[in-house]
């Protein structure tokens, strides 16, 4: 049996996929099975696969219809036999140690989850930066190794970034899955592998290159509002469900986490959709208000925004933010 499976889906990817796939095979550890997802593509995405696997008899290619990279990422999970399972984008590649990496890192912590650095590619202006990921964790802790009750502070300060490895079994055993919509399918993952993991496990090392473009899911202007704000809920029903569904301290870390996420995307979406995106963002808002009380928005890093949101309609709401960016302007100007 392999040591770790590689998982990616693909759906239109000819531009970047073939830097993907030969980042893998060109890893200094070769204990793996890469199991590549062609997701219904119509490019030549499938055919530069094929390509590789006839030489390579570590990559598995698995072809289904277009549904998105969340049922993609689950009909893999069921087809893995490594111990270690990594989710890896199409249009991301690893670097040279990657795998050995995370490999030795599992084999002296034995943790459910494994969190990394990773370097950020910016495409289109064709720069590299690295992105210190750990350091809201490795540098709070004295060890590299943490649970969520020992984080429970921070344990949600960070999104869901692909920079994390997998026990494969805690997986199963947990019924950790995507979510099967197209938009936002990471954030009940992410949400439910934080909440169940008993052991987390810090690995300072950069393991990966993000690639940032215009086709990145997580940077397109997504109109999709209903499915934000059924997200919110999912989310939200998962840490019910959780051990900590009466820790006041990770409850906050949550909510600040999925209040992030509402803000991230409010500054995305487009003109026409703002005031529904406002308003669905409002009616959240509110309910978290009304549910949990106003201790958690005085302590959250946009106080004053969110209580702006519970006060006014979406007109008076961009009225006074642009009164007060016009008041910031003449503080610095005089």
């Amino acid at each position: 049996m392999p040591k770790i499976s590689i998982i990616t889906p693909f759906y239109n990817s000819q531009n970047t996929l073939k830097q993907c796939i030969q980042s893998v095979l060109s890893q200094s550890f070769e204990d793996f099975e890469f199991i590549l997802i062609n997701d219904g593509s119509s490019d030549k995405s499938l055919e530069i696969a094929e390509k590789f696997a006839i030489y390579d008899d570590r990559i598995k290619i698995f072809s289904k219809e277009n549904e998105g990279q969340g049922i993609a990422r689950n009909f893999a999970l069921k087809k893995a036999k490594g111990d270690i399972v990594y989710y890896l984008d199409s249009d991301d590649w690893l670097e040279e140690d990657a795998l050995l990496n995370i490999y030795e890192k599992f084999k002296k912590d034995n943790p459910d989850i494994i969190i990394f650095n990773a370097y950020k590619y910016y495409e289109k202006i064709n720069k590299k930066t690295p992105y210190f990921f750990i350091e809201n964790y490795y540098l709070k802790f004295e060890e590299s190794v943490f649970s969520p009750i020992i984080a429970q502070d921070i344990l949600f300060n960070r999104g869901a970034w692909p920079y994390r490895a997998y026990n494969r079994d805690f997986l199963i055993k947990n019924n950790i899955k995507y979510s099967p919509t197209r938009f936002i399918e990471d954030s009940e993952f992410y949400i439910k592998a934080f909440l169940y993991a008993d052991k987390i496990s810090c690995l300072d090392k950069y393991i990966l290159n993000h690639r940032i473009h215009n086709n990145s899911t997580t940077y397109t202007k997504n109109n999709n509002i209903k499915t934000i704000y059924n997200t919110f809920f999912v989310c939200e029903e998962i840490f019910e469900n959780s051990k900590y569904k009466d820790n006041k301290k990770i409850l906050y870390s949550f909510l600040n986490n999925r209040l992030r996420q509402l803000f991230y995307y409010f500054t995305l979406v487009n003109k026409k959709n703002k005031k529904d995106y406002y308003n669905m963002f409002q009616k959240i808002v509110i309910y978290i208000k009304n549910k949990y009380g106003t201790d958690f928005i005085k302590k959250n890093t946009n106080t004053t925004k969110l209580n702006d949101i519970i006060k006014y309609n979406y007109e008076t709401y961009k009225l006074k933010r642009k009164l007060c960016a016009i008041k910031t302007c003449l503080k610095h100007y005089f």
